[in-house]
């Protein structure tokens, strides 16, 4: 044996010494952990941590070595130790998981997944975010690592924008210190590098650097691993790419230079998200994301955030989003150090939700600790003190049971304010307003919506109704002109100034149609599809929930909870009649229902008088009822020309009956005005339904 081998040699047992000992150090955290769960305490002690520490980089100087590769190798020993706790927990190493990320292997999220995981993964990577996040909910993958925010550039907003278009929940954090190394084919100086590729985030996080490189082109990549797939494959030695070392080094390139980021303290804090929830609580370092859309109006959101400050509960991170489709308003993105399981917390977001447009809990999870030298500035300004936090031991009572049980957020009990949906520059359910929606009962051409929309706005109604998508009883009926017809549509309200609604068929359409229309409506028939149902409480826009036409106000109460529970808390609530034995009108309108809706949810009710009554002159007398009664407005059919509507055509009122309508409903007895003309020998409608 050479003495080379021979020192090799020594080398070798002094590492199998040293994984021994990680080994022997792991079994004592196993047993840590049991005690910290039985006693319900956190994970992370910082307090120990730092002492660890400490020791360490003394031992270190004591025995000739580096303190600070000391530290640095204690700090990820006792990060895979956190994370085996936390996931011991949580109980998310019971199976090797699917765990999709955007890029290459070597990629910085492919990074933060193999640490989340501690190497036991499948890791699938994905062109996109949208790709990644796409893989989690069709199954092929059972959780997403993606990056939120950046110490540097902030937060990752494409991110932000497709996690709240889709049904997934946060179930744990990943703070990964991103190291950007210069990858090329072989070392060499940097004035002849003509050629740095990457990812646009990795650029601009080292502009500093990239301006020492005079006439060097930067060009955006789709990932940093990528970037230095491309230069291998390239083969050229002036074209380089910035990436981590470990992508270098899967690749067998070299790394030119290192920590050449503007800051030296770069991080990015990352997101696992999963179909479903963590299903135990987070524990005493838990964090709750939130999705919220306030009311657009001053102080709204202020307001709306009142409701955890008086709790004293911390929020960490507040982000706004644009709204597509509604120019200068704004969704938020929010961060509370606070567990769902805590009462106190829980009875928060429960006001909370009464001050919102959109509340969704984005998930619960066990926070990431903070980055060693990393410190909070609790910030309480001064010397005031926080307000006091309620404990879950010291919480009031719980409220009592609502009488509708299973529907808490429908009911008046939880929410005994009423609630005003804002449709475009519409408030359905304000104090003293009667709010009037018309238009025909298809989109049929460019001209017919337009002059109904002219019809419409010049009789003084506020909304333009107008179906681009119809269900219709027999299939050879006319179905609507689609998605053509949704354009039309949206062009005559803007042409008179009036919001529009339609209904929508599917989950599909929702997405698409939420960017043009102001009011999404749920006929009868789909009043208990509840995919539907589900995918509207992940919309942005208020939604008019029709009732089926054999429905009791218990489903059609439940069918509203489906989208109140999935966080879109602006839903109309519509009696259109039911079918009973009675058939001298398409159905029996339902009024008695509007007076029991009013006293037991604080959701606006408003009447279809059309599809009740089936022939036009019974239309008024039942709208000019449903005022009586006391509801926040009516959505009738209105035709320039009832005679050629392709559906329907019985029940639309002309330009005069609407005029007449809409007359009475300023006179004091307005019944007087809409009481001759109805034909007693008229036939009876027929009854397909609406």
């Amino acid at each position: 044996m050479s003495k080379l081998e021979r020192l090799r040699s020594q080398v070798d047992r002094a590492d199998e010494a040293l994984v021994a000992a990680l080994a022997r150090r792991m079994e004592g955290v196993r047993r840590i952990a049991e005690v910290k769960a039985a006693l319900g305490q956190a994970v992370l002690d910082p307090a120990r941590e730092r002492q660890v520490l400490e020791e360490a980089a003394r031992r270190a100087v004591a025995a000739g070595l580096d303190p600070a590769v000391a530290r640095r190798v204690l700090r990820e020993v006792m990060a895979a130790s956190r994370r085996w706790q936390a996931d011991r927990r949580h109980q998310r190493l019971t199976a090797r998981p699917r765990v999709a990320y955007q890029g290459a292997p070597g990629a910085f999220s492919w990074i933060a997944a193999r640490n989340h995981f501690l190497d036991k993964l499948d890791a699938m990577g994905f062109p996109t975010f949208a790709a990644t996040l796409d893989a989690v909910v069709a199954g092929t993958a059972d959780c997403a690592v993606v990056p939120v925010e950046n110490t540097i550039l902030g937060s990752i907003h494409e991110v932000l924008d497709e996690t709240a278009g889709r049904d997934l929940f946060i179930v744990g954090e990943e703070v990964l210190r991103v190291e950007h190394c210069l990858v090329g084919l072989a070392p060499l100086p940097r004035e002849r590098i003509r050629t740095v590729l990457s990812h646009p985030a990795a650029l601009a996080q080292c502009t500093r650097f990239l301006r020492t490189l005079p006439g060097v082109e930067c060009r955006a990549w789709v990932d940093t691993a990528e970037a230095v797939d491309r230069v291998r494959a390239d083969g050229i030695v002036e074209q380089v790419a910035i990436a981590s070392r470990e992508a270098a080094e899967l690749r067998g390139l070299a790394v030119i230079a290192t920590d050449i980021a503007d800051q030296e303290e770069n991080y990015t804090r990352f997101w696992v998200l999963a179909g479903k929830p963590l299903e135990t609580p987070a524990g005493p370092e838990a964090r709750t994301s939130l999705f919220l859309v306030t009311e657009h109006r001053r102080g709204a959101l202020v307001e709306a955030l009142q409701a955890l400050a008086t709790q004293g509960f911390n929020l960490t991170r507040l982000e706004s989003r644009p709204i597509r489709g509604r120019p200068w308003q704004y969704s938020f993105f929010i961060d509370v150090d606070a567990d769902c399981a805590d009462p106190a917390f829980r009875a928060a977001l429960d006001e909370l939700r009464a001050r919102a447009r959109v509340l969704r809990v984005l998930g619960c999870y066990p926070r990431a600790p903070l980055p060693e030298g990393v410190t909070v500035d609790p910030g309480v300004p001064c010397g005031v003190a926080p307000p006091p936090r309620r404990s879950a031991r010291h919480s009031p009572p719980s409220p009592p049971s609502p009488p509708e049980q299973g529907m808490p957020l429908a009911s008046r009990n939880r929410h005994p304010t009423p609630t005003v949906v804002q449709v475009g520059n519409v408030a359905v359910g304000s104090p003293g307003s009667f709010v009037v929606m018309a238009g025909p009962c298809a989109v049929e051409s460019a001209r017919q919506i337009q002059a109904a929309a002219a019809l419409v706005h010049r009789c003084g109604a506020a909304i333009l109704r107008g179906g681009a998508f119809k269900p219709r009883t027999s299939p050879y009926a006319f179905q609507g002109l689609g998605w053509e017809g949704v354009d039309l549509l949206v062009a005559a309200g803007r042409a008179h100034g009036l919001p529009v609604v339609t209904e929508v068929m599917s989950p599909e359409q929702v997405g698409r149609l939420a960017e043009r229309v102001d009011l999404l409506q749920v006929g009868a028939r789909n009043m208990q599809n509840f995919p539907l149902l589900r995918e509207l409480g992940r919309c942005h826009k208020p939604v008019l929930v029709k009732r089926g036409m054999s429905a009791t106000l218990e489903e059609w109460l439940h069918a509203a909870e489906y989208i109140l529970a999935g966080g879109n808390q602006q839903v109309i609530l519509c009696e259109r009649g039911i079918r009973t034995f009675e058939p001298a009108m398409r159905a029996t309108l339902d009024l008695g229902a509007v007076v029991v809706l009013m006293e037991r949810t604080h959701l606006p009710v408003i009447v279809d008088p059309s599809h009740a009554a089936g022939r036009r002159q019974w239309v008024a007398p039942l709208a000019l009822a449903a005022k009586a009664v006391g509801c926040a407005g009516i959505i009738v059919e209105v035709h320039p020309h009832p005679a050629r509507a392709r559906c329907d055509a019985e029940q639309a009122l002309g330009p005069e009956d609407f005029a007449t309508l809409m007359a009475a409903m300023q006179t004091p007895e307005p019944h007087a005005a809409v009481r001759d003309g109805a034909d007693p020998t008229a036939p009876p409608p027929h009854r397909p339904g609406s």
